[in-house]
């Protein structure tokens, strides 16, 4: 009884703190002038990919709570509905923390068992956060060569590294179950150690293709609002420079308060090349697409209800 209502207060806690911090984001923005003018001016072409966008957003959480599913299966096992419900409402915890830490046991808040699996299902998020990071960053790296320098000589270099993440990301279960065998006095590394050396290669290899898949939704809403704010490039531009663009923004230190700024700052330095009035619509087109992927799972999320045998 008594976690049950702690459980409640801090689901209001956390949703009080989510409206406020988006309220207060909402406010502090500065280029409405630039988003309504792009909304006047949208025609219905323009419109029709920006519902685009907006309907991938279900299936951009779908392969999201699809891999949530697949790492929790051992200690709380659940079909993909509760699963989206969880991913859901981790977006609130995960909105208010700095670098989204608080999203993994925001989800576990709704588990049967929270007190036993809290830890091993944070752990075993951060491990799905690991993959999603890894493929981003592996498809980005070529776009950045391929950006930045024409040199081809570096090309061998970048195959290099690939081939090195690839293999230390696959070699990750097999180092962890020697570590295993380490007296660890930290209960949470020992967790975290356990957690990772139970993976096989199998898992690898399935939560790298279930981050690809995400990966490739995200892609593709983030080409749907360049295209609603008339930004047309080449089409191996057009890749290079959104690979690239996640990259940077993946690997930037932020946290939620900067995180519009970061995006919009990254957008004008790869769009810059391209023009002025090119890069004031890819601003304004990164910010869309924040909204449509944060703003609506956290509206979502506030409205998820607990589970019958939470309530």
């Amino acid at each position: 009884m008594h976690n049950a209502k702690l459980k409640r207060i801090l689901n209001i806690l956390l949703i009080v703190a989510a409206y406020g911090f988006l309220g207060y984001k909402i406010a502090t923005y500065d280029n409405y002038a630039g988003l309504l003018e792009q909304f006047r001016r949208a025609d219905a072409w323009q419109w029709l990919w920006l519902a685009g966008c907006v309907m991938l957003f279900p299936l951009n959480r779908f392969f999201e709570a699809w891999k949530w599913q697949y790492l929790v299966r051992n200690i709380e096992p659940m079909d993909l509905w509760e699963a989206q419900r969880q991913v859901y409402y981790g977006t609130i915890a995960g909105f208010v923390t700095p670098y989204k830490l608080g999203e993994y046991p925001g989800r576990a808040l709704l588990f049967r068992q929270t007190e036993q699996n809290w830890l091993t299902a944070t752990c075993l998020g951060l491990i799905g956060g690991y993959a999603m990071t890894t493929v981003i960053v592996l498809s980005g790296l070529p776009a950045a060569i391929g950006w930045f320098t024409s040199d081809q000589s570096l090309w061998w270099s970048v195959a290099l590294v690939l081939v090195m993440a690839v293999v230390a990301f696959a070699a990750l279960p097999a180092v962890m179950r020697r570590l295993r065998k380490h007296q660890w006095k930290s209960e949470q590394s020992r967790m975290l150690v356990n957690t990772i050396a139970d993976l096989t290669m199998r898992d690898v290899a399935i939560l790298t293709a279930q981050s690809l898949l995400r990966y490739a939704v995200i892609l593709l809403q983030l080409y749907l609002t360049l295209l609603f704010c008339g930004i047309q490039l080449p089409a191996l531009t057009t890749i290079l420079t959104m690979t690239l663009y996640y990259m940077l923004i993946t690997v930037t230190p932020n946290v939620p308060a900067a995180e519009i700024a970061v995006r919009g700052a990254w957008a004008v330095v790869l769009f810059e090349p391209f023009g002025t009035d090119i890069t004031a619509s890819a601003v304004i087109a990164t910010m869309l697409l924040w909204a449509v992927n944060t703003i609506l799972p956290l509206l979502v999320g506030s409205l998820v209800k607990r589970t019958a045998h939470e309530q």
